[in-house]
C-alpha cells in the first residue's frame, strides 16, 4: 500500500503541473486517500481494513481516468 501512495503521490503532483482545475476530481481522490493513510496511521495499512480505506479512493482515480481517455 505504501508503493501504491507514492505512485499516486506523483500522480498527483503531475495532475496539478498540468491543470489542476481539469484533474480536479482525481487529486480529490489521491488527497482523500492520504486523509486516509494519515487518520489509520502508515504503519497500520497493512491490516485489511484500513489498507481497503486508502485503496479505494484510489481505485477510484484509476477509474477516473478510464472514463476520461482523453484527459492525458
Amino acid at each position: 500500500m505504501t508503493a501504491k501512495l507514492k505512485a499516486a503521490f506523483g500522480v498527483r503532483t503531475a495532475m496539478r503541473a498540468e491543470d489542476a482545475a481539469r484533474f480536479e476530481e482525481p487529486i480529490g481522490f489521491v488527497n482523500l486517500a492520504e486523509e486516509r493513510a494519515n487518520h489509520y496511521g502508515r504503519d497500520n495499512l497493512g491490516a485489511k481494513g484500513n489498507s481497503f480505506a486508502v485503496a479505494q479512493p484510489l481505485q477510484w482515480m484509476v477509474a477516473w481516468f478510464r472514463e476520461h481517455p482523453g484527459a492525458l
